[in-house]
């Protein structure tokens, strides 16, 4: 074997061994059991990238088409584990994203468009409770 087989050889090896898939501990196969206590922290409460549609948060926009339609947002989301409860936020804060905003067969432009997103959510009693307690300590 000649120094340019040689080269060629090691090339071979080294990017093969390079590119090889290295299965992570945490990575996991189809048939895998995920533990109990990984699937319910992931259910709690909790701030979370969501899909969200542009005309959900800005509805009198209707008229519009947007490119995205829908953007990805943190916002609050998870189980309680109390029906009289809710994931809600605690903190939240704006953020500004480029859109590009249609209006059919007259003009298009990008635009910004503010978006809120949670930083902190905590479990609290729905609105639909909360106004029922007060109406009976009223009585």
């Amino acid at each position: 074997m000649n120094f340019i087989d040689s080269l060629t050889l090691l090339f071979l090896t080294l990017s093969a061994v390079k590119s090889a898939h290295i299965p992570r501990e945490t990575e996991r196969g189809p048939h895998d059991v995920i533990p109990l206590m990984e699937v319910y922290n992931k259910s709690l409460c909790q701030p979370r990238e969501l899909l969200v549609e542009i005309l959900q948060e800005y509805p009198e926009e209707v008229e519009h088409i947007f490119i995205p339609s829908c953007v990805v947002l943190t916002r609050c989301a998870g189980c309680c584990n109390d029906e009289m409860l809710q994931c809600m936020p605690t903190s939240t804060y704006n953020i500004t994203m480029e859109i590009k905003r249609i209006k059919p067969q007259r003009q298009q432009n990008d635009i910004f468009m503010s978006f809120t997103e949670h930083s902190a959510c905590e479990c609290r009693l729905k609105k639909e409770v909360k106004e029922q307690r007060e109406k009976k300590s009223r009585k």
